[in-house]
């Protein structure tokens, strides 16, 4: 038995995961987009978090990497329609505990959310992550997510309260990990896979 929290755009949707998981598990509250989902984290302070990833404002992987920073123990689980491998893993590098696809939620997402309750990590099965891709760490995707928003170094140093340099070899870091020659091509990639929206 866990308390949740979910968010999804679509409150339909939302509602058919809430009547999957209950009355086994108890929804605490509903969120429609990653802002509102961190806000109601920190006020009810649930056992598990299941977010979709694309949502209007911060995306689903961005609220992942946040809650994580600031919610070292809720356990979270993507459930997205996105089957390719790169969203998987930059949800996994954001501190995701499980990515489950929509269209084999019922089952899949109970066992999914017995799997991550219990420790473990889950991935749709149909999801093939046996090729090498490289995965950004969870500090990098905030820098890269401020970046995005148009920050300077500067300004991302003081939001994460880090360094200019540090900020400097985080997006280096990325470029070089990403194959990306300039700061224009490593926002494009976030964008492009879906790092944020």
């Amino acid at each position: 038995m866990s308390n949740l929290v979910l968010a999804d755009d679509h409150l339909i949707v939302a509602q058919g995961v809430a009547s999957l998981l209950e009355p086994e598990h108890t929804v605490l509250a509903i969120a429609k987009d990653g802002e509102e989902l961190i806000a109601l984290v920190k006020k009810h302070k649930p056992d598990l978090v299941i977010t979709d990833i694309s949502m209007p404002g911060m995306t689903g992987i961005a609220a992942v990497a946040r809650l994580r920073r600031d919610f070292k123990s809720v356990k979270m689980i993507c459930l997205t329609m996105h089957d390719e491998p790169e969203y998987a893993e930059g949800a996994i590098a954001a501190g995701a505990n499980g990515y489950v696809l929509k269209h084999q939620a019922g089952e899949e997402l109970v066992k999914a959310v017995d799997t991550v309750m219990n420790g473990g990590r889950y991935i749709s099965n149909s999801i093939d992550m046996t090729s090498e891709k490289p995965t950004l760490t969870a500090r990098q995707l905030s820098v890269l997510q401020l970046l995005v928003k148009g920050r300077s170094a500067k300004q991302v140093a003081e939001e994460l309260f880090i360094s200019s340099r540090t900020v400097e070899f985080h997006k280096y870091a990325m470029m070089r990990l990403l194959n990306v020659k300039t700061s224009a091509e490593l926002i494009q990639y976030a964008i492009n896979h879906g790092l944020i929206s």
